[in-house]
């Protein structure tokens, strides 16, 4: 169900959750997975442990999150088990965080694959926040092939509950007008904070809907569940959750920008335009960020999907383009690359004060300086777009 954004609240918040994400990793990175029904966890070999996740096509077979691996090979017979791969899975996360973060003042990451966004004060900048969920969806299915749902509300709890509404892809909004008719028919049980044995005590009490419990009296709930449990879940049950979405950005540990290609480069002349074009967008977000680092690091995705990395430490901070550039140059000529590349990214981390300063190899001048401040101010006013380096004119890619 999509409906309009509701305008007369003041808050705007999404909830992006990644759909079924251990097993939409593997997929995408594997492409012989994708048209398999997969289920990731436990000991394939030995049918151990139990399923962390399971691809949309094992779902529709009846497998489930922590039922054992026998339990599914029985429901799913035809069923692909693959032990899960956390590395590859926070590889992800960080592309998927970093694309949230590209677009909400203030966000809220709850989790490897969850996060709450604040578009408060947004609509100016962006239109309906339905359209922007739209894009964001498309933007992370386009360049890192991972489905989401996104909801839609003026709190966190309804904006969250509405993720679940339609999954996977899916694009709900739910207000507090909407919460008689959408929330209240609900098993008590699908209320966020109700777990099962909760559950239970209000199923004993005659309670088995989202609405019954919002009308209960909250001194019968307090006797049942504790004052502090009463309350919360009374108002979860009406819709209330007053909460702020708290920003981590204070945590930000690295800055970059990286890129899928709709057209594999094949030809070094081109993959080192494309890296100036990154390493440009990341040293102007360094600038705005205030952030200076030591560590610069190169990924790229071969259209094998291989994925390699490499990083260098140099000996001052910087926010330099030219100084990123130098560096993620060499790493990247370093690794002697023999297949098309899909993908291209360039991060800077270990951020230092710089306020005691050496003279270096990287130390920037006053000249260099200015003309950052000039780019930047442009940039600022009129778009990043609005002034471009003469070496990334030629590139197809360029505008994106």
């Amino acid at each position: 169900m999509v409906r309009a954004m509701n305008k007369k609240y003041d808050r705007q918040i999404m909830h992006i959750d990644m759909n079924s994400f251990y097993a939409s990793c593997e997929q995408a990175a594997n492409p012989e997975l994708r048209n398999v029904p997969l289920i990731v966890g436990g000991d394939p070999e030995k049918r151990k442990g139990i399923v962390l996740a399971a691809s949309y096509d094992a779902k529709r077979y009846g497998v489930k999150t922590t039922m054992t691996l026998n339990e599914a090979a029985r429901l799913c017979p035809e069923a692909v088990f693959i032990r899960a791969n956390h590395e590859l899975y926070e590889e992800m996360s960080g592309q998927v965080m970093r694309i949230f973060a590209e677009y909400a003042p203030v966000m809220e990451q709850l989790s490897i694959d969850e996060a709450f966004l604040d578009m408060t004060g947004t609509e100016q900048l962006y239109g309906d926040l339905k359209q922007l969920a739209r894009k964001i969806q498309n933007r992370i299915m386009d360049e890192l092939l991972l489905p989401c749902s996104v909801g839609i509300s003026s709190n966190k709890l309804l904006a969250k509950m509405a993720s679940d509404f339609k999954k996977p892809m899916g694009i709900t909004t739910i207000y507090p007008d909407d919460i008689k008719e959408m929330i209240w028919p609900l098993k008590v049980s699908e209320l966020f904070g109700v777990g099962k044995k909760t559950a239970m005590k209000l199923n004993q009490l005659g309670i088995r809907t989202i609405g019954e419990l919002a009308k209960t009296d909250i001194g019968v709930l307090s006797g049942l569940l504790g004052e502090g449990t009463a309350m919360m879940l009374h108002n979860y049950a009406n819709g209330i959750d007053p909460s702020p979405v708290v920003s981590s950005r204070d945590e930000i540990k690295s800055i970059g920008h990286e890129m899928t290609y709709p057209e594999d480069l094949t030809r070094i002349e081109d993959i080192l335009r494309e890296l100036l074009v990154l390493v440009d967008k990341t040293a102007y977000r360094l600038r705005q960020k205030g952030q200076k680092g030591k560590t610069i690091s190169i990924k790229i995705k071969l259209n094998d999907f291989t994925l390699i990395t490499r990083a260098h430490t140099i000996s001052e901070v910087t926010d330099s383009a030219d100084c990123i550039y130098q560096v993620a140059k060499e790493l990247v000529t370093s690794c002697k690359i023999a297949k098309p590349i899909r993908l291209l990214g360039v991060t800077v981390s270990n951020f230092e004060d710089d306020s005691i300063k050496q003279l270096s190899l990287f130390s920037q001048d006053n000249d260099r300086k200015k003309l950052d401040s000039m780019l930047d101010e442009i940039r600022g006013k009129y778009g990043f777009d609005a002034i471009k380096r003469a070496a990334s004119l030629t590139s197809p890619f360029n505008q994106q």
